[in-house]
């Protein structure tokens, strides 16, 4: 009865539909702790209306938690802080985007807390964290360490010199990033076995990378600096390095073939038994006249009898039929046509007139006595107003102070700051200059 009790008393498993996650499985940024299936089926599975409604009312509790936090010297906005980023992680399956706001949590964050209640937060390991999650998103993480170095921001964890390694040797500064090894090692960073390990196997890469050589493919061409002498000249002059050929055992092997020389096909006998064989009985006895190479383009001779010849086109026909007892034409020059005939030479009428009554939209003509045409005369000073408007000539408009001038909304126009390109939104600001929010004395500068 009891384990019966136990199973009815225990939820119910939940049931995940894997397809949702395979068909969103490239907009989702994998984590090195891992995502919950539960939480990524359920966001996945949620209209985008009403996911955005509870994102939202999420987003307001712990907007105010953290309030509540700053103004109560008893909580921990330090806590606040970190639930509100491990819930943005997980509810963002994306990352950082313009609707998750990561980059600038993360920003407000290390911000705020770094003098929170005189500095208790800068020895602790989940705030190290932040600002490690921080840097994972900038252009440069190796400022983020510099500055954290400098503050005395985590020093006493290993961490900090683990991942401020890891970012100078992916920028290439490998004795910059053994520096950032033995300062950790130095400083007795906790966990110190870690920090030696890690240590160790960077100085295995670098040995390995050290004594690593480009290795030539068997059958690739030989280099030749630049403006040196081409292969095919080379083939014409020999040069000691193309004369001869150093082998595998350190002697030189025979001279080179030439470009255009015979390429020697190499035959491994199985005995000498078979290699008479081969010699005597070999596929191609006759190698041939050009004539039997290039039957393929002769055509295939065949009997005339029975096959069927292709006749002309059918206007050919009708035309040759047509004009088969009487005498070619002669070509007829073109002439041009008289004013009152067409090409052909026929007579061009006049179309009738349409009846006044039918005309839509036209204009009766004043009826004249006579054909001629009525001369412009210009009307004397004082003699009437023209019927025609008067030319207005085009004037400048009066220079405005630009000063003076009033701006549209922030919403609709922004000012172009000058000496600079414009940013287009505050998480790439803070990607391109992760420390802009402080001052110039506390930001170090990066080589």
């Amino acid at each position: 009865m009891e384990n019966i009790e136990d199973d009815v008393s225990k939820p119910a498993p939940v049931i995940v539909d894997c397809d949702v996650l395979e068909a969103a499985k490239e907009n989702i940024q994998p984590l090195a702790s891992g995502r919950r299936v539960t939480t990524l089926s359920a966001i996945l599975q949620t209209p985008h209306a009403q996911r955005d409604a509870q994102l939202l009312a999420a987003r307001k509790r712990f907007r105010t938690n953290i309030q509540i936090a700053l103004e109560d010297d008893d909580d921990d906005p330090l806590e606040a802080y970190s639930r509100f980023v491990q819930w943005t992680l997980e509810n963002y399956p994306q990352g950082q985007s313009a609707e998750s706001g990561l980059l600038e949590l993360l920003e407000e964050a290390t911000r705020v807390l770094k003098d929170n209640r005189e500095g208790r937060w800068k020895g602790t390991s989940t705030y190290l964290k932040l600002w490690v999650l921080y840097a994972s998103y900038v252009e440069k993480p190796s400022i983020i360490y510099k500055f954290l170095l400098a503050n005395d921001i985590g020093t006493d964890h290993a961490l900090l010199y683990e991942e401020y390694a890891a970012a100078l040797e992916r920028a290439g500064r490998r004795s910059e990033a053994d520096a950032a090894y033995l300062l950790g090692i130095a400083r007795q960073a906790f966990p110190l076995d870690r920090l030696v390990a890690k240590h160790s196997e960077f100085q295995k890469r670098m040995m390995t990378a050290a004594t690593m050589t480009p290795q030539l493919a068997p059958n690739a061409p030989p280099r030749r600096t630049a403006l040196g002498v081409t292969s095919s000249s080379s083939a014409a002059v020999p040069t000691p390095s193309s004369s001869s050929q150093v082998g595998a055992n350190g002697s030189r092997s025979g001279p080179r073939l030439g470009t255009n020389a015979r390429l020697q096909i190499f035959v491994d006998p199985s005995g000498a038994g078979s290699a008479d064989a081969m010699d005597s009985v070999t596929p191609y006895p006759d190698i041939g006249t050009r004539k039997s190479r290039v039957k393929e383009n002769v055509p295939e001779v065949s009997k005339a009898a029975g096959s069927t010849l292709k006749q002309a086109g059918r206007t050919r026909r009708i035309a040759s039929g047509s004009n088969s007892g009487a005498i070619a034409p002669k070509i007829v020059p073109f002439r041009d046509p008289e004013p009152d005939m067409d090409v052909e030479g026929k007579v061009v009428m006049d179309p009738p007139r349409v009846p006044i009554s039918r005309q839509k939209d036209t204009v009766p003509e004043t009826p004249t006595r006579t054909s001629t045409m009525i001369p412009f005369h210009d009307i004397p000073n004082g003699g009437g107003i023209p019927s025609i408007a008067q030319f207005t000539p085009f004037r400048d408009e009066p220079e405005i102070d630009p000063s003076a001038a009033t701006l549209a909304p922030e919403t609709v126009m922004k000012l172009k700051t000058v000496g600079g390109p414009v940013i287009g939104s505050e998480a790439e600001a803070l990607r391109k200059d992760p420390l802009k929010n402080y001052s110039t004395e506390e930001c170090p500068q990066d080589d």
